[in-house]
Formats: C-alpha cells, sequence, structure tokens
C-alpha cells in the first residue's frame, strides 16, 4: 500500500534497512537555521580565501579561486532550490570549501570542522521517520531509535497525526507528510492495538 509522497507502505526501508508493514514520513521543518549556519560558513570561507590571496598566501591561486567559483555556484544553486520548495543541501559546497581550508596555512583543523558539518548536514535534514513492524518501533533519527511494543501505551493515527504514547507518559505527536484515507488509517490502528495487546499477554 502506498501513499506516493508519505511512504507510508509496506515494503523494505534502504535507509532503516529492514522489512517493516509500515513506514510513516513526517513533515519536516524549513531547516532556515540549518541553512544559515550552512551559508555562514560559506561566507566565512569567501572572506578568509579573498583575504589569504590579497596576502599572496597562495603563490598559484588558480586553484583557491576554482574552489570557490564551486562552492559559490553550488550556494546559487542551493538558493533556486529553496526557492523551488525543494530542501536544499549545502554539504557538496561546505565539503569544497574544507578543501580549500585544507590548503590554507594552519587551516586543518578549520577544515576539520567544515567536513564534520557536510556529513552531519544530511542527517540533520533526513525525513522523520517511524517504522513498525511486530518487533517494535524504529525512528529514524542519528543515532536510530529503537522501542519494543511493550514500552507502548498507544499508537495511533488520527486527523493525519501520528501519536505514540509511552508507558513512561513521554509522548511523541507528528504531522504527518499526506493525508491518510480512513482505510488505511483503520487498518494502521487495527495494527497498532494488535501488537500492544500481543505484548502485553507475552509480558503477563
Amino acid at each position: 500500500m502506498g501513499l506516493n509522497c508519505t511512504k507510508y507502505y509496506s515494503t523494505r526501508n534502504q535507509n532503516l534497512m529492514r522489512v517493516f508493514d509500515y513506514i510513516i514520513v513526517c513533515k519536516s521543518p524549513d531547516f532556515k537555521n540549518v541553512d544559515r549556519i550552512s551559508q555562514f560558513m560559506l561566507l566565512i570561507s569567501i572572506v578568509a580565501f579573498s583575504y589569504s590571496i590579497y596576502l599572496g598566501l597562495f603563490p598559484k591561486p588558480a586553484l583557491i579561486f576554482a574552489i570557490m567559483t564551486s562552492f559559490v555556484s553550488w550556494w546559487i544553486f542551493c538558493l533556486f532550490q529553496r526557492k523551488r520548495g525543494i530542501i536544499p543541501y549545502y554539504r557538496l559546497g561546505l565539503l569544497l570549501a574544507s578543501w580549500g581550508w585544507f590548503l590554507q596555512p594552519n587551516g586543518l583543523l578549520i577544515s576539520g570542522i567544515f567536513l564534520i558539518g557536510a556529513l552531519f548536514e544530511r542527517q540533520v535534514k533526513f525525513p522523520y521517520e517511524l517504522a513498525f513492524d511486530p518487533a517494535g518501533i524504529v525512528i529514524n533519527t542519528f543515532p536510530k531509535k529503537h522501542y519494543p511494543w511493550a514500552s507502548i501505551q498507544n499508537a495511533l493515527i488520527k486527523d493525519d497525526l501520528i501519536t505514540i504514547d509511552f508507558k513512561n507518559n513521554k509522548l511523541i505527536q507528528k504531522e504527518i507528510n499526506e493525508p491518510v484515507t480512513a482505510a488505511i488509517t483503520q487498518e494502521f490502528n487495527a495494527f497498532c492495538a494488535q501488537q500492544i495487546a500481543n505484548s502485553a499477554l507475552i509480558n503477563s
């Protein structure tokens, strides 16, 4: 069963590397603050590299010019992606800037920071997914979190919201990426209720 963009179906998810009965993709935030940090890092790189060229730290500045041109071009591409309503990923620009910092005198530490930023941006912007099977619930965050059904008080979809109520009073409530049909809502809620009941029998 599938709901197009929500990835709400019974299938194998390549990122979770496991077969699940249901995978729900929740609505993502706009990540504006994450993008601002990436843009600020690129802006610092432009200023620093330009100043280094001005000071003559690069006898042959052609390579650093090429690096600057490349990540500025990627920055512009990301801005166009944002205008089109697509989540932009600055990691390629950050990787290029990291290379530039590696070439900078005493820039190895900053290069490492940019490299870490590029690697973590993908994880930060990864879709918030909830996966369900008879073993429990997996939340596809970094790191991934697994909750057995024995720790769940209730789990259901209502009004396009997924709610997970834990026995320790923790509550997760997220808006689903796309509207869910009444038939799938009923089927999913019945599945969760059955798993919770089965868990109660096993632990009784």
